[in-house]
């Protein structure tokens, strides 16, 4: 499994679609029904800005991304695994 971040940006006018995609997979999260090897971590939005960070963990980036484009985003997605270099209390 890999530990993935997706960031989201969109437009003023695409923000009414992207609260309802990150629903709708908050959702299928909480009711464990995700597909198979996704587990959703977190979501973050930023403050005062159109993006978002969600954190997964995942087989691949491809299977993660080929999953939310069956939702059909309208706006840019960027992801990339993260390797973790430090954690505090872990050193």
């Amino acid at each position: 499994m890999a530990k993935i971040f997706v960031v989201h940006m969109w437009e003023d006018n695409q923000k009414e679609a992207v609260m309802q995609f990150a629903e709708q997979v908050k959702t299928m999260a909480s009711q464990k029904k995700l597909p198979s090897g996704l587990k959703l971590l977190s979501i973050d939005l930023a403050e005062n800005k159109n993006m978002a960070v969600c954190q997964w963990e995942a087989p691949s980036v491809e299977i993660l991304m080929n999953t939310a484009a069956q939702l059909k985003p309208t706006w840019k997605i960027e992801a990339f695994v993260a390797k973790n270099v430090y954690k505090k209390g872990f050193l």
